[in-house]
């Protein structure tokens, strides 16, 4: 049984966390202008589906072992900062080579496992958010043999927050990028946040933990 205080401040936390500016929201945002709500919300699940990726690191205590292992760190890290890199170069070429199709045919397209396997794999392989996990579950888990248990659950409170938080923001930007596909502007959109990625790609990639 987790005490009512330590949910109270682990969600106040989960919320703090699910509201700053990250890559996630970055790319559920340009999915759901460029896609619809439809490939905003997949990349959501996906993010989503890290969540429970990270819950079972957390309960089997391989997350530990990869961040106390410095071969294992840097290889995620490398892993990361190569796919951050790969999506902005993507967001680039989508915004500098429009699609000739409709909007309703580039919805559907975008509703396929494309957004969920991007929002999955931008979640997982972002060593700060394991590192982030393993410097504040201890402050809010006791130890003893429910730990892992009890680390898990407070993972998927946070990740469930942080997806009621990513499925406004792919509603709100479904909607704008209804105005923005049609004028064009969601082309200079998409490519500011190719190089904001590129950016958070180099960034990882230089960036000591």
């Amino acid at each position: 049984m987790i005490p009512a205080t330590t949910l109270f401040a682990w969600s106040a936390l989960s919320i703090g966390l699910a509201l700053t500016p990250g890559a996630d929201t970055a790319l559920v945002a340009t999915n759901a202008a460029r896609g619809g709500l439809g490939a905003g919300l997949r990349a959501a699940a996906g993010i989503a589906s890290g969540g429970v990726f990270y819950m079972a690191l957390f309960g089997f205590g391989v997350l530990g072992v990869i961040a106390a292992t410095p071969v294992l760190f840097m290889v995620v890290k490398a892993a990361g900062a190569i796919y951050l890199a790969l999506l902005g170069v993507q967001m680039l070429r989508g915004a500098l080579k429009p699609s000739s199709q409709p909007p309703a045919q580039i919805e559907l397209r975008a509703g396929s496992k494309r957004p969920w396997r991007q929002g999955f794999l931008c979640n997982v392989l972002n060593p700060k958010v394991a590192l982030f996990f393993l410097a504040a579950l201890p402050q809010f888990v006791q130890a003893g043999p429910q730990a892992p248990f009890v680390g898990a659950a407070l993972i998927g409170i946070s990740y469930a927050i942080g997806v009621v938080w990513l499925s406004a923001i792919a509603l709100a930007a479904a909607r704008v990028g209804e105005a923005f596909r049609a004028s064009g502007i969601g082309r200079w959109i998409e490519a500011a946040v190719g190089v904001a990625f590129l950016a958070l790609a180099g960034r990882l990639a230089v960036e000591r933990a």
